[in-house]
């Protein structure tokens, strides 16, 4: 039993100890978002100095008037004590709005820094990390925690720096005007201390996984709301509302650990500073009835006493309380920002200003984890050729154009395009030249011009017209009150499916690729917006490099070649018309989506393996 106890006590010590490594490493961090605005920070600093001074010099103007002004009736002098008073009241006041304007300029700045530093980092992460990372988590981090630490950069920093600026020009004017007691004031200091120190690591253990259910909470209503009509659709609103409801109660639970612990440490501080008062004024009482102390300078030092316990309890609610709440978001923060990008880019990375568009597979292996996708996968594609995947869900159509884009680097063989590894391209330059019609089309919340331009930000008019005739979808545009300038909700919402595939083709076309991904976008769709669709997709293959997932084969017309998948392996290679006539794989999978008559043989399911 005695050892258990001993290993319970060392397991919590080193616990201990590495909470308080790990915040000390997180606030060393955290300083460098400060340096670009020093200026900014002694500023505020240098006011909160001003401010803090104010507050010495009241106390002090009692004093002189009980002790100098009241027993020599001295009414020039007590004119002069009220000038002064109310001088500091005004430079107070001026300091005080001054200091909260450029403070607060100054934690927007930073909380901005942190924001857009943590953004940028994400853009250079991998797919898988989007993957592995559910939206409202990242979210989250960006926003809410990102404020978290804000609060910690500039209030608590700030309120600690005016707290010990303060603490010691009261601890300087209780020492001149009485050592004696100026000394028992400290006596509570050990106990404070000890408090302060121990409350601080359960807050900051507390407060991270407080966080981590606020980020459960943004994750559920992010997808929820997304998937609003699917929700709708198998009537499981009241589910929905139950599983909310269950995470709002581990929030719950979560904050009230926090409560309970933030309950317990504000009282035991007001006791263990009521403490030192107490003292000072049974000491200091009977020396005023001794006649060793005037009741002026009593007075005085007993308004200074709550002046020097006020910040020993800031510095207490801060060191304590507040840290550890914004060290855990930035914790989450940092996590996030210590994430390595999964795709290695060389320093000499090349940028191709421009592409032919040949492509080459070598011998390509590649699986998720432990599950094998691509096997021994050997392809050329021509500049300019047209190729069709063809196969079952899950054979690896999806995963063999996300490696051509480099969204993943093979583990086994290689890719090259244009008889260059694709590992030597700088990936964005890459995508640069690449063009994507996903068979479930994105589209932002904002105008038709907008979406189709995104590739192209800055073209013309004529130009996004033209595009989007190309991919058929002028008519339909044209019908809108407010035609290119129409707002087409989140994701697309307030267009059909075959409208914002046609708008995601136009945005392809409009980029002008030498290489363009097309995942099949007619699965989805009523016949004659299919062949609205296949004229569309025609237009956008023309005269450039064309890989076509093809989940309807009677989209594999405009290939000049098809390739069959099957187990992740290359099993069958030709033209439409010679892989009929051989009553191979490709046949049997046409007899059977003819047989079938819904259009889709390989049941129509979209997954990460394609």
């Amino acid at each position: 039993m005695r050892g258990f106890y001993w290993r319970h006590m060392r397991h919590d010590q080193e616990a201990a100890r590495k909470s308080t490594w790990q915040m000390l490493k997180s606030s060393l961090r955290l300083v460098r978002y400060v340096r670009r605005w020093w200026y900014l920070m002694l500023a505020v600093l240098a006011l909160a100095g001003t401010m803090a001074a104010t507050n010495l010099v009241r106390p002090w103007l009692m004093k002189v008037f009980l002790d100098d002004a009241c027993p020599s009736g001295d009414y020039r002098l007590h004119t002069i004590i009220v000038a002064a008073f109310a001088g500091s009241m005004l430079l107070a006041a001026l300091a005080t709005f001054v200091h909260s304007y450029l403070s607060q300029m100054l934690g927007q700045r930073i909380v901005r820094t942190i924001r857009d530093e943590l953004y940028t980092h994400l853009q250079d992460l991998s797919i898988r990390f989007f993957e592995d990372h559910p939206t409202g988590e990242t979210m989250s981090r960006v926003v809410n925690d990102s404020e978290a630490v804000e609060f910690m950069l500039v209030r608590s920093v700030e309120s600690i720096i005016m707290s010990v600026l303060t603490l010691g020009g009261v601890a300087a004017v209780l020492f001149v005007m009485n050592a004696r007691l100026a000394a028992l004031t400290l006596a509570p200091m050990p106990f404070i201390l000890a408090t302060v120190i121990f409350f601080s690591r359960q807050f900051h253990e507390l407060f991270g996984s407080f966080r981590q259910k606020v980020a459960d909470l943004n994750t559920f209503v992010q997808e929820r709301l997304s998937g609003v009509r699917v929700v709708k659709s198998f009537a499981r609103e009241a589910e929905e509302t139950a599983g909310f409801e269950d995470r709002t109660g581990d929030y719950y639970h979560a904050y009230m650990k926090v409560a309970l612990r933030s309950s317990i440490f504000e009282p035991l501080m007001g006791i263990l500073m009521g403490a030192g008062t107490l003292i000072v004024f049974l000491f200091g009482g009977r020396m005023v009835l001794g006649g060793q102390l005037k009741l002026g300078e009593f007075t005085a030092f007993v308004m200074y006493l709550s002046t020097f316990y006020r910040p020993i309890q800031r510095l207490a609610r801060q060191v304590g309380h507040a840290l550890p709440r914004s060290l855990a978001a930035a914790d989450r923060i940092f996590e996030f920002l210590d994430e390595v990008p999964e795709l290695e880019v060389p320093e000499d990375a090349i940028k191709p200003q421009k592409l032919e568009g040949r492509i080459e597979l070598h011998h390509v292996g590649f699986g998720y984890k432990a599950e094998t996708v691509l096997d021994d996968i050997n392809l050329t594609i021509k500049a300019g050729e047209a190729v069709a995947l063809v196969g079952p869900s899950g054979v690896g159509k999806t995963t063999m154009v996300d490696l051509i884009c480099r969204f993943y680097d093979v583990q086994e063989g290689h890719i090259l395009i244009d008889g260059v590894d694709v590992r030597q391209y700088e990936p964005r330059a890459l995508r640069n030249h690449i063009g994507m019609v996903l068979q479930e089309p994105f589209l932002f919340n904002t105008t038709i011009h907008e979406n189709i331009a995104y590739g192209r930000p800055n073209c013309t008019e004529q130009k996004v017209r033209w595009a989007a005739e190309q991919a058929r979808a002028a008519e339909f545009i044209s019908e809108f009150p407010d035609g290119y300038q129409s707002v087409v909700g989140e994701r697309g919402v307030k267009l059909s499916v075959g409208q914002k595939q046609r708008i995601s083709i136009a945005r392809a076309l409009l980029k002008d690729p030498a290489i363009l991904i097309l995942d099949e976008a007619t699965s989805s769709v009523d016949t004659i917006t299919e062949r609205a669709i296949q004229e569309a997709l025609e237009a956008a293959a023309r005269g450039r490099t064309t890989i076509l997932i093809a989940h309807r084969l009677s989209t594999t017309n405009i290939a000049d070649r098809i390739v069959v998948l099957e187990d992740g392996r290359l099993v069958e290679e030709g033209s439409q018309a010679e892989l009929l006539a051989r009553e191979g794989r490709f046949a049997a999978l046409w007899e059977l989506q003819s047989i079938d008559g819904s259009g889709d043989a390989q049941d129509g399911s979209v997954d990460r393996d394609g």
